[in-house]
């Protein structure tokens, strides 16, 4: 099978949210069987030294359906630079849409590059003649929207990430649309009287994936449907949950470069330890050893509830848990942090930023590592802890409730689980983790747990294509 995604984010191209570490472990599985393209914006600092371009270019529109409208003039002065990846085939945008974003989000007129850049996908489709259309996240809707509304079209797949974000402005920004070369009536688009990007693709696409069937049942509903519930229940029929995978070459504590000591379950104690004192040496901290260490990476908003674990930091101060975090995000809640891991630095450490060795060395070296996500499509983190024998601490929200199980019975359990946005059940749970840290016998059969679990792409994977399968079966129909 062809297969063509349109994203705005591929690791390690472009990296914001977990679409990025998503679809470059999808595709890496899929080229194993399959011939597959990846299409994203090239943006104005990418580091094209690291890129590994084959000199081919492919144009991004026919030049004798165009009028010369803005969008068709762009159009025309943009191509597409291909480029390999191992068994994978890049193709990067390089577009005057796109010659002054250095941050692929939050711009001032996303509506137009992203609009400009689906539009050269839908073209990069046809011209590949690929057998399906995979788009992500609403940046990309209107690649499945042309398929579905253009004479010339092709079978279409469109996954959620994160359904918050819907691309959504007033009626006035998107005239555009109406003219060449996208001839698109805005009104498909229609919703809350304003033009809403991500529901003409789901009203729209043959198919519809999110990140974990969890998600899939809670969005079938408000408030998480983020007011695209009924769209969503209507067409349930084509609404699949599937559950992100992991690449094991990227993740894997027997292997990976960025952290101290290797391991895996038979030495996993040994490793910790070790990984644990390089992460306080590299950080200058002097703590106890013997203390238990959380984790927690993220962006810093209340969707991730931050607020609900500041709060359950502030209360349980008895405990002798000693905190890592690294992020950044909301001005308010970096602020705290580093107020409190200024003035507590005997209970938590703060760093404010990215920082991708960092992070290995967090997850190497925590005996647990906590999400309180108010919502949660997937999350990969959960999952990356358990892998490298970190015990998660999550909120019963989406993929985290799908991949996170506490159980009375040892053999079946692989976290604690806490109800969302509830200080005080994230309190219970920070007890009951503190109590399984000091009973080592339970303790090391839960970390084993964990460990044993497969989170590879393989089941995901097959999932998918059967996905693909129905529907170009839909199409021929």
């Amino acid at each position: 099978m062809k297969i063509l995604h349109s994203t705005a984010e591929y690791f390690p191209y472009i990296k914001v949210g977990g679409l990025s570490d998503m679809l470059a472990s999808l595709a890496k599985r899929q080229s194993k069987n399959h011939e597959v393209h990846i299409a994203l914006p090239l943006l104005a600092n990418a580091d094209r030294s690291k890129i590994n371009f084959t000199g081919e270019t492919v144009d991004c529109v026919s030049k004798d359906a165009v009028y010369g409208s803005v969008a068709s003039d762009c159009l025309l002065k943009s191509k597409f630079l291909v480029a390999k990846s191992e068994n994978v085939t890049l193709y990067f945008f390089e577009s005057p849409a796109f010659e002054h974003v250095y941050s692929i989000y939050a711009n001032h007129d996303e509506l137009f590059i992203f609009a400009v850049f689906s539009y050269a996908c839908y073209h990069l489709g046809l011209h590949l003649d690929v057998d399906i259309v995979h788009s992500h996240d609403w940046h990309t809707s209107i690649v499945t929207v042309l398929n579905a509304a253009s004479r010339v079209k092709k079978p279409t797949c469109f996954t959620i990430h994160n359904l918050t974000y819907q691309g959504d402005h007033p009626f006035w920004m998107t005239g555009f649309l109406r003219i060449d070369p996208f001839y698109i009536n805005p009104e498909i688009f229609e919703h809350s009287y304003k033009v809403n990007y991500m529901k003409g693709a789901l009203n729209l696409a043959d198919e519809i994936t999110t990140v974990s069937p969890g998600y899939r049942n809670e969005t079938l509903s408000e408030p998480a449907g983020a007011t695209l519930s009924w769209i969503l229940n209507y067409r349930q029929g084509v609404y699949t949950g599937i559950m992100n995978g992991v690449d094991y070459d990227e993740w894997n504590p027997q292997k990976d470069t960025k952290i101290s000591k290797h391991y895996d379950i038979t030495n996993v104690e040994e490793g910790k330890r070790a990984n644990k004192l390089d992460l306080y040496h590299s950080l200058g901290l002097y703590v106890d050893i013997e203390r238990p260490l959380i984790g927690l990476i993220g962006r810093l908003t209340y969707q991730k509830g931050f607020r609900t674990f500041l709060n359950s930091f502030y209360w349980k101060g008895n405990l002798p848990f000693y905190y890592v975090v690294l992020g950044t995000g909301q001005e308010e809640l970096e602020a705290e942090l580093f107020n409190q891991s200024h003035h507590q630095n005997q209970r938590i450490y703060f760093y404010r930023g990215f920082n991708e060795v960092l992070a290995r060395k967090i997850e190497a070296a925590s005996d647990f590592f906590i999400m309180p996500s108010l919502f949660e499509p997937c999350g990969l983190n959960q999952m990356y802890s358990q892998i490298y024998g970190s015990i998660p601490i999550v909120s019963r929200v989406g993929g985290l409730r799908d991949s996170v199980n506490e159980s009375d019975n040892l053999d079946y359990m692989t976290g604690f689980v806490f109800e969302p946005g509830i200080d005080h059940s994230l309190n219970f749970a920070l007890e009951r983790a503190c109590g399984l840290y000091y009973d080592k016998y339970r303790f090391n059969k839960v970390r084993e747990n964990v460990m044993k679990i497969d989170w590879s792409w393989e089941n995901s994977y097959k999932e998918y294509m059967r996905v693909y399968q129905r529907a170009i079966d839909r199409k021929k129909e």
